[in-house]
């Protein structure tokens, strides 16, 4: 194991054996990187445009569309499928007098991108990485849902609401990291459930409220067990139809969750040889977070069935994969990428599709044996392919992500702008793309205190003609007639906020700093690591004490 000292923060970061030998399979095993890995992750997460739609044109047919990035987006921004048909950016080659991405650069933000990511919907235009999916509306990364809303990461999901990292849950509200839920009410980390109510870690139960840790219970009410009379008796004093009643049940979960519920060091299940956290399926995992049926891999965030790969973000169904965000469908050998989907043999190239043997490429479609979006001959690519790398090794470039000015969406506007925040000042310093702030509030708005208690009480379609104002958040938001639908169908409030604020703050059940910290089992003493706060420290167990808990 090898010691080096992080280039930002000055701590200590570690490069084990298995990193270095997979750093030769890889073909960067000539050097080390000199930041700790979750500056890594926001180096790459910066480059992942996240939870942010805006109303534009297409820059090729004009039209009106609804995008990731913003009106002044630095990229030529085209409708997707225009994209797929049409992309013909241009071509540079290689000055050898210059440094490599200052070249680059230049000619990647002449080169037009997809304005989304996803294929397959019907009716899911205010949608972003979303797929196969129908009737759903401002909800991002998903596939195969129908009439869902408000949802991040949600999957084979009907009628559901304010979701995050759920699978297979129909008529449910503010889920997170649930499967196989049945009409329920704010619920984490539980499976199979019905009928319940602000739950956590729960498997297997039906008709059960405010319980925490419980396995194949049926008419718990805070972890008592009740007779089906006693519980009917007891839920009828919290009416989850007044937002009132709702929140304060949100308060008295949180206080559940500090200080009553269990809570297992790391979020692992059914994996063997796995360090991380959010891992199913997997083996050989180290450092790895919000990932399923993966092997073989280090310093990986979110990820689904791959293999080989170190240091990247979004990866799916991809193998040898290297300092990359966005691999995804059987991408192979591909380094210092980002969004990049079936390529192969691919390096520092940015929004390619289906292309091969590809260096300082962006926006190409289908292509082969490109430098700068120049087509070669296979002997020619080799011979420039070599000659560029061999230079960037003497600028200092070679093995280095691309600058954070090369992202088409501000850092606020990515994944690395929730989970590692920066102040603008901050952003600029560390060279990531800086935009100015835009100004979304409409000239008249409605006051939230005007919205009902209850989605029963009278007059509320008259709800659907205004638009609200989220301070906290700084953007409008609507009330809309499935809104109103939904709410009684379930017998839940209103939305009364910008719908964003709400999923980040059930994704905040997921805690994630970009490493593990290290605390102490609350009953056995023994030493562990984990990804929650020190505000719940006395009540993290390692597995061997958490499976005495629930068994």
């Amino acid at each position: 194991m090898t010691t080096v000292t992080c280039q930002i923060s000055g701590e200590p970061f570690f490069i084990s054996e298995a990193e270095k030998k997979l750093r030769e399979k890889l073909g960067v095993g000539d050097g080390y990187p000199m930041i700790a890995p979750r500056y890594r992750f926001r180096e790459l997460g910066a480059f992942w445009p996240h939870w942010n739609l805006h109303p534009r044109t297409c820059d090729m047919t004009g039209e009106a569309i609804v995008s990731v990035f913003r009106p002044d987006c630095p990229y030529p921004v085209w409708e997707r499928e225009q994209w797929a048909e049409h992309s013909n950016p241009p071509i540079s080659e290689m000055d050898f007098n210059r440094d490599f991405f200052s070249q680059a650069l230049k000619l990647f933000t002449k080169s037009p991108i997809p304005h989304k990511t996803g294929t397959g919907n019907e009716n899911c235009e205010y949608t972003d990485d979303w797929w196969y999916s129908k009737n759903c509306y401002l909800c991002h990364s998903g596939i195969g849902d129908e009439d869902a809303r408000y949802s991040y990461r949600l999957i084979d999901s009907t009628e559901v609401h304010y979701a995050v990292f759920s699978f297979k849950c129909e008529l449910c509200i503010d889920l997170t990291n649930c499967h196989n839920c049945f009409e329920v009410r704010y619920a984490v980390n539980c499976r199979n459930l019905q009928n319940c109510s602000f739950v956590y870690d729960c498997r297997n139960c039906t008709d059960c409220m405010f319980s925490f840790n419980l396995r194949n219970k049926q008419y718990c009410f805070g972890n008592q067990q009740l007779t089906k009379e006693a519980y009917e008796e007891k839920i009828k004093e919290w009416d989850f139809a007044s937002r009132s009643k709702y929140e304060i049940a949100k308060q008295h979960f949180k206080h559940m969750m500090v200080s009553m519920a269990w809570h297992r060091d790391q979020y692992i299940d059914q994996s063997e040889e796995c360090t991380g956290d959010y891992i199913e399926k997997s083996k050989n995992l180290a450092e790895t977070f919000f990932t399923s049926e993966a092997e073989d891999n280090i310093n990986q965030l979110r990820g689904h069935d791959f293999k080989d790969c170190l240091d990247t973000i979004s990866t799916y169904e991809s193998e040898l994969c290297y300092c990359s965000s966005m691999c995804q469908i059987r991408c192979y050998q591909a380094r210092f990428n980002f969004n990049v989907s079936e390529c192969q043999y691919t390096d520092y190239c940015g929004y390619c599709f289906q292309c091969e043997h590809c260096f300082g490429c962006c926006g190409l479609v289908g292509k082969k044996y490109c430098i700068f979006n120049k087509q070669y001959t296979e002997k020619e690519y080799k011979v420039e392919k070599e000659k560029i790398i061999t230079h960037m090794k003497k600028t200092g470039e070679w093995g280095k992500f691309f600058p954070g000015s090369f992202a088409p969406n501000p850092y606020e506007e990515s994944l690395s702008g929730y989970h590692f925040p920066l102040t603008k000042a901050e952003q600029r310093q560390a060279r990531f793309y800086v935009a100015p702030k835009l100004d979304r509030k409409p000239r008249s708005v409605s006051l939230i205190k005007d919205i009902p208690d209850r989605a029963d009480q009278e007059k509320k379609e008259d709800l659907t003609d205004k638009i609200f104002w989220d301070e906290k958040f700084e953007r409008p938001f609507q009330i809309q007639k499935a809104d109103i639908q939904f709410s009684e169908k379930l017998k839940c409030p209103l939305p009364n906020s910008y719908y964003m604020r709400r999923i980040q703050e059930n994704f905040d059940w997921m805690p994630f700093s970009g490493s593990l910290r290290k605390t102490k089992c609350a009953k056995s003493g023994k030493d562990i690591e984990t990804s929650w706060p020190e505000d719940y420290d006395g009540r993290i167990l390692c597995e061997e004490e958490y499976l005495k808990v629930v068994g």
